[in-house]
């Protein structure tokens, strides 16, 4: 082999030695952050629920660090969805209807034409789909901006109060963490992640309590965080409930709901 190959063949072995190295070293890496697979679930009779779609925050520091905080989540009140609802006049039906998909506004789901004619017709959405129509003249485009013609309370009223709730209290948090307040929504079966979380710990809570058939449940709980990554995360999740574990560091409130006059 002449001197000139030789020379270019070893130079190619080093810097492919020096390019595995770095690659084996760098995906051999342990994590820096953390990851929390987040389920959270309930007992309601007999059975078994996953929560779905809710938030939850992620606020740094223990629960003794956020006990200012912490005492003023429990202490904040606001009315239950349908009492609300029945303050502003709601009828039974649009109470019903905001049930069946656990909605907090009228904007969570289509109103289907059966809402507005018919047997299972709500009278608010007959209403302003009637007012709509004398404006629009076409029955499709009536049924898809009835929602412009009826009253703010009724639209985005409860749902504004509870998200103002939330802010205050993040607010504060913010304030009193100097480090910015994460969030997070459950999906369909209660499941939810939270990545890229400096070690640490952590205060996890719904903020303000969240509504199930029978009962409003507010989580208050404590978490650290170590390095891990999202694969081992996976296997091990951090389960909230409203049946005691010793496992896990909570303060949980449950409410019946009320009877709303």
């Amino acid at each position: 082999m002449k001197p000139i190959v030789r020379r270019t063949v070893l130079l190619f072995s080093f810097l492919l030695f020096t390019f595995a190295f770095c690659f084996i070293a760098h995906t051999q890496a342990p994590p820096a952050h953390g990851v929390i697979r987040l389920k959270v679930k309930y007992k309601s009779g007999d059975a078994s629920k996953e929560l779905a779609r809710k938030r939850f925050f992620l606020i740094k520091g223990s629960l003794e660090d956020n006990r200012p905080l912490i005492d003023r989540i429990k202490s904040h009140t606001l009315p239950t969805r349908e009492c609300y609802f029945r303050s502003k006049g709601a009828s039974d039906g649009l109470i019903k209807w905001l049930k069946e998909s656990d909605c907090e506004s009228l904007y969570c789901r289509e109103i289907e034409d059966k809402y507005v004619h018919g047997s299972e017709a709500v009278p608010e959405f007959k209403t302003a789909y009637e007012a709509a129509l004398g404006d629009l003249k076409t029955p499709q485009l009536a049924r898809r901006w009835l929602m412009n013609y009826m009253p703010f309370d009724l639209k985005l009223g409860f749902y504004t109060e509870k998200q103002k709730a939330i802010q205050g209290l993040i607010s504060q948090a913010q304030a009193a963490t100097k480090t910015s307040v994460l969030s997070v929504m459950t999906d369909r079966k209660g499941t939810a992640y939270l990545t890229n979380i400096e070690p640490g710990t952590y205060t996890i809570s719904n903020l303000v309590a969240s509504e199930t058939e029978k009962a409003s449940i507010l989580w208050i709980c404590e978490r650290e965080v170590k390095p891990i990554d999202l694969g081992i995360a996976m296997k091990r999740p951090f389960t909230l409930s409203n049946e005691k574990d010793p496992k896990v560091k909570c303060e949980v409130i449950e409410r019946p709901l009320p009877v709303c006059k």
